[in-house]
């Protein structure tokens, strides 16, 4: 199935369809049309007949390098590590990368780094997966939502500031999805208040923003790996 629309477009439509008026006007269905005749959910042939992959996906490398590490007898950090936070870092342009165990990991690490402790607030999108917020709770923080950008559906950059008090430790703008929270804006505000930037780029693996990786423009960025 392929449409002429973009992301814009297919919210203004799916936002109409789904409105109905208090006149009692009818509800609006929107259908696309396929070369498949009906929408499998109305009883046509569904487009995919085979299941999606199971995750995660375990390849021969992934064996051989679990392997060589249970040989090795280092089961820490040894050479691969050293490898990956190398590699990592020239790919970001970053000065310094350290490997956890997972990305959630990352995040506790970070703001352990940062001092984030009782009676701090931590400033979070809503619109995330729940190691962001998870991670303050556990540093015995108060996570602080600030809405979601309905373009985006990233942090709103412009209501950061108006949820800063004098308990904010920390910002957290999460790139979900592959997509970018407005770094600008975030950025200068918290210069101004003094407030550092943690970016949380576990889904956003080599996006970018203004041509500058994300995840090594704050003050601190974490990412999530499935590969070994």
């Amino acid at each position: 199935m392929k449409l002429s629309m973009n992301r814009r477009g297919f919210l203004a439509m799916m936002s109409a369809a789904s409105v109905s008026s208090t006149s009692g006007a009818p509800k609006m269905t929107i259908l696309p049309k396929t070369s498949h005749g009906k929408p499998a959910l109305m009883g046509g042939s569904p487009i995919r007949t085979e299941p999606f992959s199971s995750w995660p996906k375990i390849e021969a490398d992934d064996r051989r390098a679990w392997s060589e590490c249970l040989e090795g007898k280092k089961w820490n950090r040894g050479s691969a590590v050293d490898r990956f936070e190398t590699t990592w870092a020239k790919k970001l342009r970053a000065k310094h990368v350290v490997a956890t165990a997972s990305g959630t990991a990352a995040l506790y690490t970070a703001l352990d780094a940062l001092g984030v402790g009782p009676g701090d607030e931590v400033l979070v999108p809503p619109y995330t997966f729940v190691a962001t917020v998870n991670v303050v709770l556990l540093r015995h923080a108060l996570p602080v939502f600030v809405d979601t950008d309905r373009q985006s559906f990233q942090i709103d950059a412009k209501k950061i500031e108006e949820a800063v008090t004098a308990r904010t430790r920390c910002i957290i703008p999460v790139h979900l999805g592959g997509n970018v929270a407005d770094l600008d804006t975030i950025l200068e505000v918290g210069r101004r208040k003094g407030i550092p930037i943690l970016e949380d780029a576990c889904q956003a693996h080599l996006a970018e923003w203004k041509e500058r990786p994300v995840g090594a423009i704050g003050n601190l960025g974490c990412f999530s790996f499935q590969a070994s």
